[in-house]
């Protein structure tokens, strides 16, 4: 292989490996590498990125083991190809944090008599998410 299509290869494929994922870091500003021209073109950026939409659903499962209903309203699969792995993850991070989201914020308990420590439950209980239409709230700005 040549060093163009190997450098290709660190920059745009995450390997998961037995021990972990390599590839990772991001490498995108020029000059990183020697006799590799990877200066910010965005002509070919528009022509590398591809979404792919894997799938748009509105599901409802069952779980057959103990009758629990699972929604999964809305949900939806995708494939980003051709952008760095950094710019991926910020991407995520933007779409988790932009999804209104309600939780338990104050627990006062009375009379703890199991070995969970109150902190602990209360941080557990936290955790639950709660299925709630977030228009009949009303969020601080």
């Amino acid at each position: 292989m040549d060093q163009n299509r190997i450098v290709a290869d660190i920059r745009t494929k995450v390997k998961l490996t037995e021990h972990g994922v390599q590839n990772v870091h991001s490498s995108d500003f020029p000059g990183n590498y020697d006799q590799y021209d990877d200066a910010w073109n965005n002509e070919k950026f528009m022509e590398d990125l591809k979404i792919g939409i894997v799938r748009m659903t509105d599901e409802v499962h069952r779980d057959k083991r103990t009758g629990i209903v699972m929604y999964h309203e809305n949900s939806m699969e995708f494939d980003i190809i051709g952008i760095d792995v950094a710019i991926a993850n910020a991407l995520r991070r933007i779409l988790i944090a932009e999804v209104p989201t309600m939780a338990i914020e104050k627990v006062h308990i009375y009379n703890n008599t199991s070995v969970i420590q109150d902190e602990v439950l209360a941080h557990r209980l936290g955790l639950v998410p709660i299925k709630a239409d977030p228009r009949l709230f009303n969020f601080p700005q």
